[in-house]
Parts: C-alpha cells; sequence; structure tokens
C-alpha cells in the first residue's frame, strides 16, 4: 500500500519571482560581506606590514651606518616586500569598493542561478553593464567614478533592493 500526498501548488510567476529576487539578495549581500570583510582584514595585514617595513628599512639603514654593509639578499628581501604591500595599496585598498562590488555581483549572479532564474532573464544580471556605460559616457574614472569606488556596491545592490521592495509590495497586495 503506498502512500499518495498531494502536489504542492505551483507558485504563480509573481511569486517564483520574488524567491528568486529574495535569493539573489541575499546572495548579493552575502558577497558584499564577505569581501569587505576580507577588504578590512588585508588594509590591517597591509598596515602592519608597513610599519614593519619601515622598522626594517631603518634597522637595515642602521646596521650599514654602523658596520659597512650587508648582503644584497637583504635589499632585494626589503625591495621585494616594499613592492608588494604598494601593489596591494594600489590594487587593492584603493579600488576596495569596486572588488566588493564584484564579488556582491556575483554573489546575485550566484544566488538568481541556483534559485533557478529564468533562462530568458539571465541577461538581465548584466544590469551593472549599464551603470558602467553612465560612467564612461560620463568620462568618468571607472575604478573611482565620481570620487569613490564604493559607489559600485550600490550599484550592484540598489537594483536588486528595488526589484526585492516592488516584489514584495505586489505579493502584499495580491493578498489583499
Amino acid at each position: 500500500m503506498s502512500v499518495q500526498t498531494a502536489a504542492a501548488p505551483k507558485l504563480s510567476r509573481r511569486k517564483r519571482a520574488a524567491a528568486t529576487v529574495s535569493a539573489a539578495l541575499r546572495g548579493g549581500l552575502l558577497g558584499t560581506v564577505v569581501a569587505a570583510v576580507a577588504w578590512v582584514i588585508a588594509g590591517a595585514l597591509t598596515g602592519s606590514a608597513f610599519v614593519l617595513l619601515v622598522v626594517a628599512s631603518i634597522a637595515v639603514a642602521a646596521w650599514v651606518a654602523l658596520r659597512g654593509s650587508v648582503g644584497y639578499w637583504v635589499w632585494l628581501s626589503l625591495a621585494v616586500a616594499w613592492a608588494v604591500v604598494l601593489i596591494e595599496r594600489a590594487v587593492v585598498q584603493d579600488n576596495g569598493g569596486v572588488w566588493v562590488g564584484v564579488a556582491g555581483w556575483l554573489g546575485v549572479i550566484v544566488a538568481a542561478w541556483r534559485a533557478g532564474i529564468s533562462k530568458w532573464a539571465l541577461p538581465l544580471l548584466a544590469y551593472p553593464l549599464i551603470s558602467v556605460a553612465i560612467v564612461v559616457a560620463a568620462g568618468q574614472d571607472v575604478l573611482d567614478p565620481w570620487g569613490t569606488s564604493w559607489l559600485w556596491v550600490l550599484a550592484v545592490l540598489g537594483p536588486v533592493v528595488g526589484a526585492a521592495t516592488l516584489l514584495k509590495s505586489d505579493a502584499s497586495r495580491d493578498s489583499r
């Protein structure tokens, strides 16, 4: 004897869209938070490394002044360490908002895909490229539009929050 269960009711198109947008928003927020925490940690590590390199450089200069010379490997090690710190500063710290925005966008894409976004709607996930086009058309720096790279986080999460708000208000209106 088998037990028959009732089939789950099929959700309306609007409710499926609301569920997909809600998942995309959660994914975008997760990606944004993880990247922001990583950015803060990278900044703390780089700041510590900077202080240590200043102390090491002063110590090597004092050693050379008092003892006469050090091996080439010491100078090479200092040069490489300074290069790493300066590259991290230029690539990561100066463009933190861009990297956090990219991570948020990837979170939106992955979460929407996992939530079952319709194939016809996949190109809609390229929405941040509209913001890139606006920045380029305005003659602004893409990495630092209008003076702050953190605007990219808003450009990524803003439309998803808007879509979630619209679908939520439509769902509450439908239930009345």
